[in-house]
């Protein structure tokens, strides 16, 4: 019995953080639901320019997809210009790593830095549906919403 309460200890502490995110409709990456709250386009077939709970992400520059900003506070950017594999979110004195597991397949994330964790595509190159298993700790809304968002990105570009 004691094993058994271990065992599911260690399960329930494994999945404390998960959440799924995807689409709100099947094929339409401009519309997505996480923790309960939408990430949507602002404008029809615009994808420089998002919402998600109040913020403003959007591209730093028109229709490049290396760098944007969230509000104010928070830059994301790609470690090398149009190598979307690796990406750097800076802000509120924070720095977040998010880089794919191996090189070219954007279904496997890992997150380092002032989060951890992992986003991954539930099923093999269907890009509609996320688990995200990240502790946050003490990071900012904006920022926790930049790192969900590099999954959008990637779904979207790969779909579009």
């Amino acid at each position: 019995m004691k094993s058994f309460a271990l065992v599911l200890l260690l399960i329930l502490s494994y999945t404390g953080y998960s959440q799924n995110l995807r689409t709100t409709f099947s094929k339409d990456y401009a519309r997505w639901k996480f923790d309960g709250n939408d990430f949507r386009t602002t404008f029809i077939d615009d994808y420089d320019d998002w919402r998600f709970k109040g913020m403003n992400i959007r591209t730093t520059f028109a229709n490049d997809w290396d760098s944007w900003k969230v509000d104010s506070d928070v830059r994301m950017r790609t470690i090398f210009a149009n190598d979307f594999d690796q990406w750097e979110i800076k802000g509120h004195n924070f720095l977040v790593r998010v880089e794919t597991v191996f090189h070219g397949d954007f279904s496997r994330w890992k997150i380092s830095g002032d989060a951890d964790g992992e986003m991954r595509t539930i099923f093999s190159n269907d890009y509609e549906r996320w688990d995200v298993d990240i502790d946050f700790g003490d990071l900012p809304e904006d920022m926790q919403a930049a790192v969900v968002f590099i999954a959008i990105f990637t779904s979207f570009r790969n779909n579009n």
